[in-house]
Parts: structure tokens; C-alpha cells; sequence
């Protein structure tokens, strides 16, 4: 495994292995050999039109004290033994290539969060690599409090088979390389000059995730545990979806894998996305709709019903939990997969400016963006991450401890423990409760929350659309003032990350656009 890949993320050498392979089955798999003084590039198929993806490749360590390059961002890049040295290349469709001109001396992460040492599978050159065996990647565990699997005993033998099977395909080069065969885009780390001048702040970077394919920044969960449904035998899908895109995503790549799906929506969610439901329809999806006992046809009610079914079908069909709640090992899945969000923001703010983020922003409903976005950094505790709720929906600002779901978790409930309704313009944050990682990192004090009402997401969709011509997914635009408060906080010279989702298709008329 490459030294500086060990170094970005803080590999521990005495649980670390020198000799893993790389993977060698999958076309789609990127490769890079380095030469001395020699910029490095390589083609990467692309489905459609021009789409640059930074391949990074390694230069020969260099001698002690011979490195001349300094860090430009001292507040998060330590100067220690980090010395190897990285040149970033862009690939376009045609095989035409970028190469920047500086060198970047690469930071380091502490190695551990809560002893946990962190092992991406994200590599330096491109590939996707399993984690080592001794790699904590698969605990099940660190969720504090949180977490545990609370089930029907029917279903218990299906978890504990999905569990057997992931243990084994995370640690599988085969696995890896279908997984990349599908997963063959990095979304764009762009920096957003006119709100970063209009605010007078830190710069700040904008992570694409509108870019993909029906705008959904869950693609890496939906994408691999489609493939683990496909190990188990499974050939049915079923899934719990709230904004359509995630849903419409779901669909299309049950198609090309020959699986079943079933997406059920929340009653209301589906009336204020008609077209988008034909759309999953079309691409063969059966949709269901459901609502709660007191009749709110939101998310809430979809998780409900998908859990219902999965119990009542659980010898045939697979739960594809859309966020990191459920019991366990439901959210140490999401986490994995959706981690590689995070470690594309690791490596392409080393290729942009030489070192780590100051703050990393998203929003939250169930977690999904968090733990994704939030999971390589949390071993650095200088690097601040901030999530934003709805603010009728804050379940970490507002909730309190119980179960639900399946798993023990902050929810929004009385004193009687029932379940309060929520709210939010959002479909993806109109929830009562919470993934269990995310509420634990809450209790602990690692990440900082605070809330936005439905009135600050429309003025945050509407400065991103005027400002950087980005139409935004409704609940990434409920961070948007958090962020430039936070970059005028930081201040010039410092560097945050916005995790930026796909448009909804609904609610659009308020935004007046």
C-alpha cells in the first residue's frame, strides 16, 4: 500500500501490511505507475461527454530534509513525517490531460478517533482496495449508547447472514472491482468564488454531488448493497425513499443487475413528485405508498412499511435502508460505502490547495451526508464538522433517547414516548429520528449542530442559483447560511467544504427562480 495514502488518512504500521494486492479484474480500475520527474496520466471511460477525474500519482519519496514545498493551510496540515510528495492529473474523455503545476506537501491525520484507527479504501492512485483485515472498518460497534438491533425474531437470521456476507465481500478484490465498474465517477471539488467573494470569509468548496446520475448523493450505498443483495441471492429489492431521486437512482441500477425493486414512498412525498414516480415506474420499480397512524405520508412512514415488508418477505427480498438508521449492521453498511464520499474530499482538497479542509458542512436528515462526508475526518479534531437539521425536525437539537426503527437513537417524542410528528420542505429531513453514529457523535461533542427553518433553505437555494448558477437540493440549501456564517467566522485564508445534493422536484415554485 502507498506510504502517502498511509500518511493522508494515518495508517497504523504495526496493524498495516506492506504487500496487499491491487485489484486486477475490472477494466474500470484505474492504474498508475510512477516515473521519476514524470507526470503520470491514464484513461478513464466516461459514459457521456467530457468528465475530469482526478487521478493522482505518486512521486518517489523524497530524501529527508529534501522536500523545499510548505503547506499553504498550517492550521490543519502537520509538518511531520509526511514527506512524500504528490503531482495531481486530470483525465478528460478525450485523453486530453491537465496536470497542476505545484507540488503539495501531503498532511496528516491523527490515526485514531476513540481508538479506532481509520483505513480508506479510496487509494492514491484512483483504485478501490479492500481494507486491511486487522481494518476496524467493519466493527459494528462505536456507536456509543446507540445502535443495537431491536427485530421480530424472523428477521434475525437475515441479519445475520447480511452481516456474514458484507464481513466477507468488504475484504474481497472482486467485490471491489464490480463496485468500481459501476462507480466510475468522482463528483467535482469546486471552489465557489462569487459567495466566497461575497462573503468576505473562508474559501469555500462546494462537493458536487448534484453531478451524478438523477442527482442523488447516495449512489455509493445504493450501489453496494445492490451488489451485496446480488451475493445473498436476493432478487427482489425493496426500499424505503423520500426525495425521488435516490429512488429513480434505485431503480435504474436494479435494471441493469436484473433485481426487483420496490421503492415505498410516504403517501404525501409521492403526490409532490408524480413525475418523478412515473419515472421509477417506467424504469420497472413497483412503488408503494404508505402513511403513519396519525397520517403523515412522509419518510417516517416509508421506513415503517419497508420494514414491515422486509420482515413479511424476508426469505426473498433485501432491505436497502436509504439512510444509516435500522438495526444493526444496517447503518455500519451505509457508513462504509457512503465514506467514500469523504475520501474523495480528502484527496481532491490535497490536489487543490495541499492539505485538509478547516470545516466540513452538510446537512442531516437521516445521515446519510454526514456519515459519509464526516467519517475519514472525524481522527482530526481541529477539523470542525457542522451538520444543519430542519428546524421542525431536530431530532439531534430537540429529540431524546428511545427506539425506533430497530435501533436506539435520538428521536422526537413525548413524555409518554410516542412518536411526534415532523416537518421540513425537504422530503430527505422530514424525519423524527436519526441514524445512531450520527446521535452519537452528537452526544459526544465531535460534531456541531445547529438548524434552519424552511424559509432559510429557500434563501440558500436561491444564493446558490444566483450566485454560483447551481440548482441545489432543498436540504443541502439549509446549510447554506450556516456555511457563510461559519466562512466569515474562519476567516480568510481557511477552507470549508458545502456537500451540495441534486434538485428536488418539488416546493420549487416558492423559490420564485
Amino acid at each position: 500500500m502507498p506510504r502517502s495514502m498511509r500518511d493522508l488518512f494515518c495508517f497504523s504500521r504495526q496493524q498495516g501490511t506492506e504487500n496487499d494486492s491491487t485489484l486486477t479484474t475490472s477494466n474500470n480500475v484505474i492504474r498508475v505507475r510512477s516515473v521519476p520527474g514524470t507526470a503520470v496520466t491514464a484513461r478513464l471511460p466516461t459514459p457521456r461527454g467530457v468528465t475530469r477525474i482526478p487521478i493522482r500519482a505518486l512521486s518517489p519519496a523524497p530524501s529527508p530534509g529534501s522536500a523545499s514545498t510548505s503547506s499553504t493551510c498550517p492550521s490543519t496540515c502537520s509538518s511531520s513525517a509526511a514527506e512524500s510528495i504528490i503531482t495531481a492529473t486530470s483525465v478528460t474523455s478525450d485523453g486530453s490531460s491537465l496536470t497542476s503545476g505545484t507540488l503539495a506537501k501531503l498532511g496528516t491525520i491523527p490515526r485514531q478517533y476513540n481508538g479506532t484507527p481509520y483505513f480508506p479504501i479510496l487509494q492514491l492512485d484512483g483504485t478501490l482496495r479492500p481494507p486491511l483485515i486487522a481494518s476496524p472498518l467493519i466493527s459494528f460497534g462505536g456507536y456509543g449508547s446507540f445502535g443495537g438491533r431491536f427485530v421480530p425474531e424472523s428477521i434475525m437470521g437475515f441479519l445475520y447472514e447480511l452481516t456474514s456476507i458484507f464481513e466477507s465481500a468488504v475484504l474481497d478484490p472482486a467485490f471491489w472491482a464490480e463496485y468500481a465498474s459501476f462507480q466510475i465517477r468522482n463528483t467535482p471539488l469546486q471552489i465557489a468564488r462569487k459567495l466566497t467573494d461575497l462573503v468576505g470569509g473562508a474559501n469555500i468548496w462546494l462537493k458536487r454531488e448534484d453531478l451524478v446520475e438523477y442527482g442523488s448523493h447516495k449512489t455509493r450505498n445504493i450501489i453496494g448493497q445492490l451488489l451485496l443483495a446480488r451475493r445473498m441471492g436476493r432478487a427482489e429489492i425493496v426500499t424505503d425513499c423520500a426525495s425521488a431521486k435516490h429512488g429513480n437512482f434505485t431503480a435504474a441500477m436494479c435494471t441493469r443487475l436484473n433485481l426487483r425493486c420496490v421503492i415505498i414512498m410516504g403517501a404525501d412525498d409521492a403526490q409532490a413528485q408524480q413525475e418523478d414516480v412515473l419515472e421509477m415506474k417506467m424504469l420497472g420499480a413497483k412503488v408503494l405508498t404508505a402513511r403513519t397512524p396519525s397520517g403523515m405520508g412522509t419518510l417516517r412512514a416509508a421506513i415503517t412499511e419497508a420494514l414491515r415488508y422486509s420482515v413479511c418477505n424476508h426469505e426473498t427480498a433485501y432491505y436497502l435502508m436509504g439512510g444509516p438508521v435500522g438495526p444493526n449492521p444496517l447503518p455500519t453498511l451505509t457508513r462504509t460505502f457512503q465514506a467514500l464520499l469523504g475520501e474523495e474530499v480528502a484527496a481532491q482538497m490535497h490536489t487543490a490547495v495541499g492539505c485538509q479542509p478547516d470545516a466540513l458542512v452538510t446537512a442531516v436528515g437521516s445521515g446519510a451526508g454526514a456519515v459519509g462526508l464526516f467519517r475519514p475526518f472525524l481522527h482530526e479534531p481541529s477539523i470542525r464538522l457542522v451538520g444543519v437539521e430542519s428546524a421542525e425536525a431536530a431530532a439531534l437539537t430537540e429529540g431524546s433517547v428511545g427506539v425506533l426503527q430497530g435501533a436506539r437513537t435520538l428521536m422526537l417524542q413525548n413524555h409518554d414516548g410516542q412518536i411526534l410528528d415532523s416537518h421540513s420542505i425537504s422530503p430527505d429531513m422530514n424525519l423524527s429520528t436519526v441514524g445512531p453514529e450520527v446521535a452519537h457523535w452528537k452526544e459526544s461533542g465531535r460534531v456541531e449542530i445547529s438548524t434552519a427553518t424552511d424559509a432559510d433553505a429557500l434563501d440558500g437555494f436561491k444564493t446558490l442559483q444566483r450566485h454560483e448558477g447551481i440548482l441545489a437540493g432543498l436540504d443541502s440549501s439549509h446549510a447554506v447560511k450556516r456555511v457563510m456564517d461559519l466562512a466569515r467566522e474562519l476567516g480568510p485564508g481557511k477552507n470549508l467544504v458545502l456537500l451540495v445534493t441534486g434538485c428536488d422536484t418539488i416546493g420549487m415554485r416558492g423559490t420564485d427562480v
